[in-house]
């Protein structure tokens, strides 16, 4: 009788335990590298074979409007784990590096992290707070290049189990020992137990049905990121075999004609390589495999799949022949076109009213984190997934339409297979509108009935341009994205345009940093009317890292400062000021003059004379080193010729003196006559003018930055 009782008991006990197991289910993310829109069979490829992908497709729901974050990988896959924007965390290439640069380059980029911020709840974390085991296997490629260690490997960001993960991109090999004599730092790292033959794709998936098998009785989650289609491409002997016989049935082994001209660079108008047809075969075989070991499981029913590109495919370069080609959408990987952005979107999901349905709505890798969570039945974490919409009301049927005004992309780096350089792109409804960094240059687009971007409405639409380009600097601004700058060192045939910098509001708050918990260090700019136009960027560059805050007027000359230094100062404990006056002192006025501000250096006289301003600005620096901060002096910037109040050449004058005096006092100086001496005539507002054009005063505020940074990290 004891025994019976126990038996029941027994079975009562696993009974419940399979009903709470039932209530959690189990969640796959397939992050395929490299794969364009095009290289499936449902998405239109007649070469390359994906019945295993065909048949989830018309299982679950295909997004047709799916987005990468980034057109290239490292900062997708960031966006993925983190919900946000890969320009909000500053990661917006790939390996840590700002990506191409030089005398040849037209724009300098921004700096780039390659570690995901450790303070950054991720989807992996997300997932084992709420008791789900968790495991990362395939291309990690999340710490930059340079670091040593394993700090910022899977298992420090949330996987209780890391397979092949490291800091590289590529596989040495496809082939075990999946390595390379001429870059070893890429061989593949934990797979040392294998055998020649063995196929990176099939032993990574191997691993995952393992640990599919091992986690059978509990939730997982089960981030798997293949190394595939990535080069160096690699295939199975008998898979390329097929393939180049099936090029020379379907005449694809001839020679092609010509690529499609994108700018300076190619596209690759066919899909006709072997070893990639071979290559997407065993991605879709080993997807296959998994959702095999699912069904024999009988956890098909209770498993989220997503599966996903983590940018375009390969498809453009200097030549008409690449790795795939994804028409119709344009040009490809590195590329903020659709052919680098625009990518292939299952999800499969117990939820589902409509099995093989197709949805339109655009969608972005952001959007994954709360969605799996939503999925799931788990709580959304909104003040992590900022940039990040749950797809859920779409797959239940609930909505059509998220209501989000708009994607946004930004890549503001060089990459060799693109020719247009450094770029950014915001699709509001069916329109997209890009942004060609070195040139202000827009394309817009109408991708309901241009998919292929070919006809450039820009011209015809002036308002929507306006419009969409105002949304776009507002969230470059809010984001905190870093821009590129002028190259200063730039020694190319092209002329340099006015390059694109996002329009900052420089009224209220921009002259100030938005309020902030952390107890952070305080700078304050005093200067002139210069002051006003790079402050927003200095604001910026520096929000939750440094509280900066401008004087409350223009500083003016130094009779004005000596009566507003102190009303201006306040009661704030300042830990840095950056100060400036000489531009005014220097100015020539008569009250009879019309200019403006009275300038006037025919019938005018000066401001305030060579020695009174000396006399002036050593009080005012008395003044100053009583405030205990630390004081970085601006010098004066140039006075173009032409200018109705000023001669050109007075300033150097009242530098120098002015020097003599921050030396004297041990203070630093931040030399903007320098910078502004040597930049391009175009980054003036106009012939003859003081004052910067926006592309100028971002200059010009980065230097500050930089400054201010340099003397708060001395002890």
């Amino acid at each position: 009788m004891n025994l019976l009782k126990s038996f029941i008991l027994c079975l009562v006990l696993n009974g419940s335990i399979h009903a709470q197991r039932t209530e959690k289910p189990n969640v796959i993310l397939f992050l395929v590298d490299d794969l364009g829109y095009t290289d499936l069979g449902f998405t239109g490829s007649t070469f390359y074979e994906t019945p295993n992908l065909d048949a989830l497709a018309r299982k679950g729901a295909f997004f047709d409007n799916a987005y990468a974050a980034n057109p290239v990988c490292s900062p997708t896959r960031a966006s993925i784990l983190t919900g946000k924007y890969p320009s909000r965390i500053g990661l917006t290439n790939h390996s840590g590096s700002a990506g191409a640069r030089g005398p040849k380059y037209q724009l300098e980029p921004p700096a780039v992290k390659g570690n995901m911020p450790s303070e950054d709840l991720t989807l992996g974390e997300a997932f084992k707070k709420h008791g789900y085991a968790t495991a990362h296997i395939g291309k990690w490629h999340l710490q930059t290049h340079h670091q040593k260690g394993n700090e910022h490997y899977p298992e420090n960001h949330g996987f209780d189990l890391n397979i092949a993960g490291h800091k590289m991109g590529q596989p040495g090999s496809f082939l075990f020992p999946y390595q390379s004599k001429q870059h070893p730092s890429t061989n593949v790292p934990g797979l040392e137990d294998g055998k020649p033959g063995d196929y990176l794709t099939d032993v990574l998936t191997d691993h995952a049905i393992g640990f599919i098998e091992d986690k059978q009785d509990e939730p997982f989650f089960l981030n798997f990121w293949f190394y595939t289609v990535h080069t160096p491409l690699g295939a199975k002997p008998e898979l390329l075999k097929k393939y180049q016989e099936k090029a020379k049935k379907m005449g694809l082994d001839k020679k092609k004609a010509h690529g499609v001209a994108v700018h300076d660079s190619f596209a690759d108008s066919r899909q006709d390589n072997p070893t990639y047809a071979a290559m997407v075969e065993s991605l879709d075989e080993n997807v296959g495999r998994v959702i095999e070991t699912l069904d024999k499981l009988n956890l098909r029913e209770n498993t989220i799949l997503l599966f996903c590109s983590d940018n375009g495919g390969l498809s453009t370069g200097s030549s008409p022949s690449s790795v795939t080609s994804i028409l119709p959408n344009k040009a490809g990987k590195a590329w903020v076109y659709e052919g680098g952005i625009r990518v292939p979107l299952i999800i499969d999901a117990p939820i589902l009213k409509q099995r093989g349905s197709t949805l339109n709505e655009p969608v972005v890798s952001t959007d994954f984190y709360p969605t799996l969570l939503d999925l799931a039945g788990l709580p959304l974490e909104p003040a992590q997934h900022l940039d990040g919409v749950s797809l859920e009301p779409l797959l239940d049927g609930k909505k059509k339409r998220l209501g989000r005004e708009a994607l946004y992309f930004h890549y503001p780096h060089y990459h060799h297979i693109n020719s247009m350089g450094p770029s950014g792109a915001i699709r509001m409804g069916d329109y997209k509108l890009v942004i060609r960094y070195e040139d202000s240059s827009t394309e817009l687009y109408n991708l309901s009935e241009d998919r292929g971007e070919q006809t450039n409405l820009a011209a015809q639409r002036l308002g929507m341009v306006k419009q969409m380009k105002k949304m776009f600097d507002q969230w470059i601004n809010q984001t905190l994205s870093l821009m590129p700058t002028a190259n200063l060192k730039y020694s190319g045939s092209k002329k340099q345009q006015n390059f694109y910098t996002p329009a900052r509001d420089i009224k209220g708050k921009s002259a100030q940093s938005k309020p902030s918990k952390k107890d952070l260090p305080k700078a304050f700019i005093i200067g002139d009317s210069i002051s006003i136009g790079y402050t927003p960027e200095v604001v910026a560059s520096l929000q939750d890292q440094v509280f900066v805050s401008r004087a409350k007027a223009n500083c003016g000359d130094t009779i004005r400062g000596l009566a507003a230094l102190d009303d201006w100062l306040g009661n704030t404990d300042w830990d840095v000021i950056h100060f400036n006056w000489g531009l005014h002192d220097l100015c020539y006025r008569s009250e009879k003059s019309k200019i403006v501000g009275n300038r006037d250096k025919v019938n005018g006289q000066q401001s305030v004379p060579l020695n009174q301003y000396i006399q002036n600005l050593e009080e005012l620096v008395a003044r100053l080193k009583k405030s205990g901060a630390k004081l970085i002096w601006a010098t004066t910037t140039k006075v173009p010729n032409g200018e109705p109040g000023r001669f050109a050449g007075d300033e150097i004058k009242y530098n120098q003196a002015a020097k003599k005096i921050m030396i004297k006092h041990g203070i630093a100086i931040n030399d903007l006559h320098k910078l502004s001496s040597s930049i391009d005539a175009s980054f003036f507002r106009k012939p003859g003018d003081v004052h910067f054009t926006p592309q100028g005063s971002s200059l010009l505020g980065k230097q500050v930055t930089a400054q201010i940074r340099q003397i708060l990290s001395q002890n």
